[in-house]
């Protein structure tokens, strides 16, 4: 039975992007608060948000940020979801969740381990987006990964009965191959961008071709 995906826009960097997302089919808004080209501020994302209105969960994603810079985050934005995309350890996220009270979901970048290491995050974390691993980079590549893993990946997710999102280089083009493998969720940053911002043309053809 085909499902309709949850949705998230990950990478807003401008009160414009916000407008273009919030006015959309996603389930969530992600913000970027790590070095990146996508890369914003607690403070930002406050004036924004007080500008446009939301009625996505927010997430904020994170790479191998302490707890108290998080905090600090949480202190300006309101996050529904962390997301810890570096290294962070399940011992780390049991502490970050213990001490921020917010779901947490963690990057698990493709490999022929990627498997054995979500399995490792069993009863700790509450969500999983699945990326490609590009060396020297965290995310936000454009890239796919090899999309025949993406069933394991789902079935663990299912197992530990906790969402699974699919990022990496899907977009209008690539969107209708990724649909039959029938995601639970789609991650995308750059696939509704265009020349590095948000477009309302390239998010509408996009949400058109998924919800076909």
């Amino acid at each position: 039975m085909t499902q309709t995906p949850l949705l998230k826009y990950c990478g807003n960097h401008s009160v414009e992007d916000v407008v273009v997302t919030a006015n959309s089919k996603a389930s969530y808004l992600g913000f970027v608060f790590a070095p990146s080209k996508r890369c914003v501020t607690g403070e930002q994302v406050r004036q924004w948000l007080a500008n446009v209105r939301v009625g996505q969960q927010l997430v904020g994603v994170f790479v191998n940020a302490t707890i108290e810079e998080i905090e600090k985050v949480l202190i300006d934005v309101p996050l529904d979801v962390i997301q810890c995309h570096g290294a962070e350890t399940p011992e780390f996220i049991k502490e970050l969740k213990q001490r921020c009270n917010k779901l947490v979901w963690k990057v698990i970048h493709h490999s022929e381990t990627g498997l054995e290491t979500m399995k490792k995050y069993r009863g700790v974390v509450d969500g999983f987006v699945i990326d490609s691993k590009i060396p020297g980079l965290a995310g936000g590549t454009g890239v796919t990964f090899d999309w025949e893993a993406i069933p394991n990946y789902q079935q663990e997710a299912e197992f530990q009965q906790v969402s699974c999102f699919i990022a990496g280089g899907i977009n209008p083009n690539t969107v209708q191959a990724l649909l039959q493998y029938n995601p639970i969720g789609i991650d995308l940053s750059s696939g509704i961008e265009e020349n590095g911002r948000k477009s309302e043309n390239v998010k509408n053809l996009f949400e058109k071709r998924l919800f076909i």
